[in-house]
């Protein structure tokens, strides 16, 4: 939705509507607006402060009011009247994670939109897809590349296994059991399954907060690896 106190009509447009975002860490984000028409007026960025739950400025037009080098403006035009307006945030910490506003304004005229990056851990499973035969062992490897400055929180989250079969469900405690390791700033969860059965056929789904990864697994006689 796009916020506008007051209309004129030849006050610039923000043809970009609020919207969500979700970036890797350590990765760059880039937050753009779609402006129409904006003259000689300024887009300017500002980030809600989780603190004071109020908005605080990091650049007007060109110009940077952040000292965190890792943040940067960047624009381009596809013609007389439109305009493409970035924030772009490298490195990205957890701490970036948040609400940013893109506003136009002068005294009498305000148009804003609403930016929401959400920050994920890079999650990888392997196998993607298994194919064996009864008797076989599965092992499925779901592993988080972490970084120096999480704290304690994330680095004991818990990575869960969900299975979803058409199977008959016949899985014991013993079949299936999980092991852990955190080494090189990697988070990794195996999921071994001994003397696999038919009836563990099926997707086995990893999940880390917001992030879900998926494998088939296919138990079949006559199925190699």
């Amino acid at each position: 939705m796009v916020h506008i106190t007051t209309a004129v009509d030849t006050f610039p447009q923000i043809l970009t509507e609020t919207y969500n975002q979700t970036s890797n860490l350590s990765s760059t984000a880039i937050l753009t607006c779609h402006i129409r028409d904006l003259g000689e007026h300024h887009v300017t960025w500002f980030k809600f402060d989780p603190l004071t739950s109020f908005p605080s400025p990091l650049a007007v037009g060109k110009q940077l009011f952040t000292t965190d080098k890792r943040y940067s403006i960047s624009f381009y035009s596809t013609s007389s009247k439109d305009s493409f307006w970035s924030l772009e945030i490298y490195q990205l910490k957890f701490s970036d994670e948040g609400t940013y506003i893109c506003k136009i304004a002068n005294r009498k005229v305000s148009v804003s939109i609403y930016i929401h990056l959400h920050i994920q851990i890079p999650m990888m499973i392997y196998p993607t897809n298994v194919y064996i035969e009864p008797g076989a062992s599965i092992k499925l490897n779901c592993s988080l590349l972490m970084n120096s400055d999480m704290n304690d929180t994330h680095k004991k989250s818990l990575i869960t296994w969900h299975f979803v079969s058409n199977q008959i469900n016949n899985t014991k405690p013993h079949d299936i059991y999980i092991r852990k390791k955190f080494v090189n700033n990697t988070l990794s969860s195996y999921l071994i399954i001994e003397h696999a059965q038919i009836f563990h056929t099926g997707v086995w789904t990893c999940v880390y907060k917001r992030q879900q990864l998926s494998a088939k697994v296919i138990i079949e006689k006559g199925k190699k690896i």
